[in-house]
């Protein structure tokens, strides 16, 4: 009895995390088939002719959290190439949304930048990776939101690099299920 009961739970879970809200996004710019994780969009930063990081950028995907609220994932890993202290701007992330008519939904709101808690300048150490998750809450349920764009900013202590990250609903694909070493877990199937 307490075998069949553990496997109805499974069962019970599995459902819940691959529910009908759940969806994944994949990102529309170049990508990296040689990166170890899932699908990321994948950008050179040069800032004064230097060469000063490589950074991925992906979604783990659209879900919904325990206290059934639209949530979605935004991943990124910035390599530094270079000794010259680099920084993610915190504050000028912004994630936009739109519907399958390509209208622009209601902005959503950053809820937490792992595993730093998010000040506005995030520190990229010389010459290292540092992975962050951010998670955003959405204005509508994760299948009304058809694309996404995620505009971030890498500065130094005189220049910055801004860029826009285009990522797709694409409900033929395998939600995401990477979590970089040191990130949090969130739902994925």
């Amino acid at each position: 009895m307490r075998l069949g009961l553990a496997l109805l739970a499974v069962v019970v879970v599995g459902i819940t995390a691959c529910g009908p809200e759940t969806t994944s996004f994949r990102p529309t710019d170049r990508t990296d088939p040689s990166h170890a994780g899932p699908p990321s969009a994948v950008y050179d930063i040069f800032l004064a002719g230097q060469l000063v990081a490589r950074t991925h950028v992906w979604s783990n995907g659209g879900y919904l959290s325990s206290t059934d609220d639209p949530m979605t994932h935004i991943g990124f890993e910035i390599s530094s190439t270079t000794l010259r202290a680099l920084a993610f701007d915190a504050d000028a992330l912004e994630l936009v949304v739109f519907d399958s008519d390509g209208a622009a939904l209601p902005a959503p709101t950053l809820q937490s930048i792992t595993p730093s808690g998010g000040p506005p300048l995030i520190s990229v150490p010389p010459a290292s990776t540092l992975v962050l998750g951010v998670y955003f809450a959405l204005p509508v349920r994760p299948r009304s939101v058809a694309s996404m764009q995620v505009r971030w900013t890498l500065r130094t202590d005189a220049e910055e690099y801004r860029q826009v990250t285009g990522l797709a609903r694409d409900d033929d694909a395998r939600i995401n299920a990477y979590t970089a070493p040191g990130a949090a877990r969130f739902p994925s199937s």
